[in-house]
């Protein structure tokens, strides 16, 4: 008791030093809430980033090994075909089976002719004349067509019917606006064969599903027929293996739950035995995660380093604020020791003065920083633009002003040390003999 009364005495008569100490705990106390605050938001909101996509990594033949490939010329064009280890079913399932990976898509992707007395979508008629062009048409067989690249990015969206399944065959998804062109309706059968030199067999697929395009398309007042998405079909695996002479597929994306985990997942899968890693190529594809959440990171990372700078440098503004009065401390110092007062108690009622003061001046700037949290955290998403709702709640903010009290005492009691330490080396004969 006596300890804490000497120390709120002193606060109160020295109110020079006091004022001067609270402004800077002050700060230094606006600024370390604030940076928590900021750092706490910024975690939050890369939490719900990895929450709101989906991680994935694509697994593709590599081409970029000359044993794969094999170089040959049709119709005056160099064509260049895979001829290694295809990419089938057995590899997805054995690295699917290897990992936490919820479902993979496996793709082929190629230009096929539609037959019969049919008509594409063509919005500036120059191609009508072109007998190929006006039946190629884009197509792209997937094991789940909900997974295709179109319809995640929402460039086309499935308005009737149901989507391509794994256990589909000879099922076909198109456009809702060819479909009306041509009279179609789900249930009916279209026929599509390969291109001209191109191995395969003629389908006959039947229509179970219709999209509308989202995306406006640029260049459609020159685009061929085959470049625009109103004309492309999407049909099963097995169709499309029958079609193209297909073993395997062009490319198979994996989805995992947690994009933060994509790199460590590929390098556990590249170390599966059963699978020669010669033949194929595995990348990470999660170039939309790691637009939004790279800043947020570099943020956190940006944020850690500058908290612990504000913290060193409050320290050492404190301890050579404290230096300054000393000298006025001296005969003080000396009368406490003569009646009995050890060296660590003076210390401590030392530290006890600034907890006074930084008690009153961390109220104020939490206060302060509470008022304009919704501000802070609205910037913080906005910069991140992921579509999440910002969830902010008093349990964050109470724990993160609750943390920065926390990480306050430390920096106020290393501040008291470096200042007292020539109090502490000093004999009581040489503090005596300062006051003779």
């Amino acid at each position: 008791m006596q300890l804490w009364r000497r120390a709120y005495r002193y606060v109160r008569r020295k109110k020079g030093k006091s004022l001067l100490l609270f402004f800077t705990v002050f700060l230094m106390s606006s600024f370390l809430i604030t940076g928590l605050l900021l750092r706490s938001i910024t975690e939050l909101a890369i939490t719900q980033t990895r929450q709101n996509f989906h991680g994935a990594f694509r697994v593709a033949p590599d081409m970029r090994n000359s044993e794969n490939i094999k170089v040959g010329v049709s119709d005056g064009e160099t064509r260049i075909t895979y001829i290694g280890e295809p990419l089938n079913q057995e590899i997805a399932d054995v690295i699917k089976s290897s990992q936490n990976i919820d479902t993979y898509n496996a793709v082929i992707k190629e230009n096929v002719l539609l037959q019969g007395d049919i008509s594409l979508i063509d919005l500036n008629g120059k191609y009508q004349g072109d007998p190929i062009a006006r039946r190629l048409i884009s197509m792209e067989a997937d094991t789940c067509s909900i997974y295709s690249a179109d319809f995640q990015r929402e460039r086309i969206r499935l308005i009737e019917g149901e989507p391509i399944v794994a256990s589909d065959k000879y099922a076909a998804v198109v456009g809702k606006e060819l479909a009306e062109k041509n009279h179609w309706e789900i249930g009916d059968k279209i026929q599509l064969s390969p291109c001209e030199g191109c191995a395969g067999q003629e389908i006959s697929v039947t229509i179970k599903g219709l999209f509308e395009v989202e995306e406006n398309q640029r260049d459609k007042d020159i685009a061929a027929p085959v470049h625009l998405l109103e004309n492309r079909i999407f049909i099963d695996m097995i169709s499309a293996g029958l079609l193209l002479d297909a073993a395997g597929a062009d490319y198979i994306n994996f989805l995992v739950d947690d994009p933060a985990e994509v790199e460590t997942i590929i390098e556990e899968i590249q170390q599966i035995k059963k699978i020669n890693w010669k033949n194929f190529a595995i990348t990470a594809e999660n170039d939309e995660y790691e637009k939004i959440a790279n800043p947020l990171i570099n943020i956190s990372i940006l944020l850690k380093i500058l908290l612990i700078v504000t913290g060193a440098m409050s320290a050492a503004v404190l301890s050579l604020i404290q230096k300054l009065f000393h000298k006025s401390r001296e005969h003080e110092s000396g009368i406490l020791l003569s009646i009995g007062i050890t060296k660590t108690e003076i210390m401590l009622q030392h530290f006890t003065e600034m907890l006074i003061i930084a008690l009153a001046s961390f109220v104020l700037s939490a206060a302060l920083c509470f008022s304009v949290q919704n501000s802070i955290g609205k910037t913080i998403y906005d910069m991140a633009a992921s579509g999440a709702e910002m969830k902010l709640n008093l349990v964050l903010v109470a724990g993160t002003i609750i943390t920065a009290f926390g990480c306050e005492m430390p920096v106020l009691f290393l501040s008291v040390l470096f200042s007292d330490l020539w109090f502490m080396r000093l004999s009581p004969r040489q503090i005596f003999s300062k006051l003779s």
